[in-house]
């Protein structure tokens, strides 16, 4: 009998789209514990693309006759939102293990039924996304030290997107992907921009609860026809380099889009350790000058600030040194950006760091193999997801949102 060393994790892949190619099944076709037996898309050029260029032995085009039919045990789930919660549901119900592409849902009563099904059928289920947690040790480091007291009290904090320092082919919303950014079952730039929240409590904790105002501010948008990818996707050769993002940035975008769902939505979380703090979440980027921001995390504590970016993952300045590993020459501690900044065009993860969808997918597998709850399991999502669909009952309320779910993080 193998061992969970030994053995490996049959795996279907649900949507064969950009972070499929580009992150996901690079990593699944490396990983000595993987099998990857299937994929299944609706359009059949990427079903191919994939078997050629990842070794993927089954393709479907019908997601019910790879659940029914193709000998695997784990679905990783990159289809566009507004299939995310019927098809995690199938797939569970089926007894399969689920990794489920951001976002979890758009409605809380949803986000719950996955979660009521995943521990009847007592399978694994990962949320993504994991960057902004403890699967990320820089994260888990100033999570420590904040509940160490390195801030002392946390005042206030705020979190909001504001642009980089000049305009450029990959300004603007978001390149493709009417489906998957733009309709209303997306759930549009809000569920879009889960890393928001997360980040909030992948450092502070637990939210209490919510005041939001919502808004459609920009609802005409130009984006690269979708069948571009697919002949991006038939000319590609190399699996490493199957990156649609390293092309689409560029290209014209020719096809006209309506946003369906609130591209512009700013929140007051009143946090579970006491603290308030302001999160906007939207996608249309306006340059900002150098130096002055760029819409990283900032907390305010009464012993000390945290601070994300201006050339560094994080740094700190505390009254508090002695929680400290070191403090440079200019009285922060600075943890430093991994690989080169330079080499990345967004969205893609800077060469050499934190790189969720990879990190994601081994933690998942290695969940199932040894039997343990990922660290993005089910408490995290619904949490997750409260806070953004917390959002939008309290701006369609006009009522504060109380937080009906929390994490014990």
């Amino acid at each position: 009998m193998a061992t969970a060393s030994q053995r490996k994790v049959k795996v279907g892949v649900a949507g064969c789209g950009v972070v499929a190619t580009a992150y996901y099944l690079p990593c699944l076709m490396h990983m000595e514990t993987v099998e990857l037996v299937a994929v299944c898309d609706r359009f059949p050029a990427r079903t191919q693309g994939c078997a050629r260029l990842f070794g993927v032995k089954e393709q479907y085009a019908d997601y019910d006759e790879m659940i029914a039919s193709a000998d695997i045990e784990a679905v990783f789930i990159l289809t566009a939102p507004g299939t995310h919660v019927p098809f995690a549901l199938q797939a569970v119900r089926a007894g399969k293990h689920v990794l489920i592409q951001k976002p979890m849902a758009t409605r809380m009563p949803d986000a719950r039924a996955i979660a009521e099904a995943v521990r009847k059928a007592h399978v694994k289920a990962l949320i993504e996304p994991s960057s902004g947690t403890a699967l990320d040790p820089d994260v888990a480091q100033l999570r420590d030290l904040v509940r160490k007291g390195v801030l002392g009290d946390v005042l206030w904090f705020s979190l909001g997107y504001t642009g980089p320092t000049a305009y450029g082919p990959s300004l603007g919303s978001n390149p493709y992907g009417q489906d998957a950014f733009y309709t209303r079952d997306s759930g549009g730039f809000l569920f879009d921009f889960p890393y928001a929240p997360t980040q909030i409590v992948g450092v502070l904790g637990a939210c209490k609860s919510v005041m939001a105002q919502a808004r459609i501010s920009v609802a005409d948008h130009m984006i690269v026809p979708e069948g571009k990818y697919d002949e991006f996707l038939s000319q590609v050769n190399d699996p490493e380099a199957a990156n649609y993002w390293d092309v689409v940035l560029d290209l014209p975008r020719t096809q006209f889009v309506r946003m369906e769902y609130y591209d512009n939505v700013y929140s007051l979380y009143e946090m579970a350790n006491g603290s308030i703090g302001t999160c906007h979440a939207g996608r249309i980027y306006h340059p900002v000058l150098p130096g002055t921001g760029g819409g990283s995390l900032q907390v305010f504590g009464t012993e000390g600030n945290l601070l994300f970016g201006a050339g560094y993952t994080a740094s700190i300045i505390t009254r508090r040194k002695e929680l400290l590993p070191h403090v440079d020459a200019d009285g922060w501690y600075h943890i430093p950006l991994r690989g080169d900044a330079s080499k990345a065009r967004w969205p893609q993860p800077t060469p050499g760091a934190f790189n969720y969808y990879h990190e994601s997918t081994r933690h998942f597998i290695d969940c199932i193999l040894h039997d343990h709850e990922p660290v993005v399991g089910l408490d995290w999502g619904l949490h997750i997801t409260e806070m953004m669909a917390g959002a939008v009952e309290s701006y369609t309320s006009g009522q504060r949102y109380d937080m009906t779910t929390t994490l014990d993080y």
